[in-house]
């Protein structure tokens, strides 16, 4: 709320980031303008993703989409592709979402990361 009333802070856009979708809610009803949301993907299934991003499309914000689906995090090119790909289709076409909202996150591993997939 402090931002909202803030006329040199709330002119800029925000990054709404929260695992938990309750916060990141609560941050788009008192943001004006467009925010970002960070992030939303289908590991709990197509349903749970349309659900949050009709909220976030009422909301006028843009998404970034994580490269997950139902099976777990994409690893490797094809499947990044293969479930970005279906994620637009579902924003674009179920949704109605502007492509222009939509920002991908593809989950670029690092060496380093710990992760033995990487």
């Amino acid at each position: 709320n402090f931002i909202a009333s803030e006329p040199n802070i709330s002119k800029v856009p925000l990054c709404i980031d929260s695992s938990t979708f309750a916060v990141i809610e609560a941050g788009l009803k008192c943001c004006q303008g467009m925010s970002i949301v960070n992030s939303i993907s289908m590991t709990e299934g197509e349903d749970d993703f349309l659900e949050k991003a009709r909220k976030i499309r009422r909301y006028g914000a843009a998404v970034v989409v994580m490269a997950f689906d139902e099976v777990g995090q994409a690893t490797d090119a094809e499947t990044k592709v293969r479930v970005c790909t279906r994620a637009y289709n579902l924003l674009v076409q179920k949704v109605n979402f502007n492509p222009n909202d939509i920002i991908f996150d593809p989950n670029i591993l690092t060496i380093g990361s710990g992760d033995r997939k990487s």
